[in-house]
């Protein structure tokens, strides 16, 4: 059974989000969080460092690094894709669950600040995702890299995987996506079965947001919808959904293809949770539940490899 505290954010996400999901995308109102996110969400530990890393290419990044007594040192660099259906969004957004999957994996972890829609609409988001991972192997050639997402961060997390493996990247170690958006042609049955239940969207919306990303390329592309790649080659992920939201049959179907594909797949599916419900790190107990699960995948994965040295970047620290 869900926690009180995710009965109580259903019902708040419900109020606050799903009761707009009808009408046309406000890009002004959907930004607003990314240019002032609360301060509770920009609050940094105080064994946390963040700093804006911006690589030669132009591409920002935050770059999380634990401090002082108990500093990481361990052989991990998370590379984390934030959500926001493409078109609002940022590492700041998503700092509280960069930070504590960078603590559980006991490594750095950087938080790609991509170019968001209609401004920039596909391949962009895809293009920086891809740039940003070849520039983190160069820079970390010792580390294992670890790819995370949320929702569309989650689907670009996939197709970032794909990509290495098709221009022959190293690939990650792991793939870890929370509720991943992998068909922007809207095609998965709970997209219309979880209609009622989705605590934060309706189909209508989705369409739309994949509408404005897409700008009139194939919804069907691998890269936009990873569940039409080829997915062999790929390492080992862990998924997550709720057996409520409308995007539940984007990730049932990106294990089922993995696994055909021969991919080591772990799909965590929970009742009467919010989309991309470990995101809430501070609200959740689902949440911690979820970062305990990563560490528990990563560490049976036995990720090892020596930190590597970094060079080349222009580092920037953030108040």
């Amino acid at each position: 059974m869900a926690s009180w505290r995710a009965r109580l954010l259903n019902a708040m996400l419900r109020w606050g989000m799903k009761r707009h999901a009808d009408k046309a995308i406000d890009l002004e109102r959907s930004r607003r969080m990314m240019h002032r996110p609360p301060r509770r969400v920009l609050r940094v530990p105080e064994d946390i460092r963040i700093t804006e890393v911006i690589s030669e290419q132009g591409l920002r990044f935050d770059k999380v690094e634990r401090i002082g007594a108990g500093a990481a040192n361990g052989p991990v660099i998370l590379y984390y894709l934030h959500g926001g259906g493409y078109f609002f969004g940022s590492p700041k957004t998503h700092r509280p669950i960069i930070i504590s999957l960078a603590k559980a994996l006991d490594g750095l972890a950087y938080g790609l600040d991509y170019r968001l829609a209609p401004e920039f609409p596909f391949p962009a988001a895809v293009e920086d995702a891809a740039e940003a991972y070849r520039w983190l192997v160069a820079m970390h050639p010792n580390a294992r890299i670890v790819i995370a997402g949320d929702s569309a961060g989650g689907g670009l997390a996939i197709a970032t995987a794909v990509g290495a493996c098709t221009v022959g990247l190293p690939p990650p170690a792991a793939l870890i996506a929370f509720s991943p958006w992998c068909d922007l042609a809207c095609t998965g049955r709970s997209m219309v079965a979880n209609a009622r239940s989705c605590a934060m969207f309706r189909p209508d919306g989705i369409r739309r947001a994949a509408a404005l990303y897409l700008a009139g390329s194939d919804p069907r592309d691998p890269r936009a919808s990873p569940v039409y790649a080829d997915l062999a080659g790929l390492p080992p992920m862990l998924l997550f959904a709720s057996n409520q939201e409308t995007l539940l049959d984007d990730a049932v179907r990106l294990a089922e293809r993995a696994r055909t594909a021969g991919v080591e797949v772990e799909l965590v599916r929970r009742d009467s949770l919010p989309h991309v419900w470990p995101v809430f790190i501070h609200l959740l107990p689902e949440a911690r539940e979820a970062v305990d699960q990563i560490s528990t995948f990563v560490g049976r994965l036995g990720l090892m490899a020596p930190h590597s040295r970094q060079t080349g970047a222009l580092p920037r620290t953030i108040d």
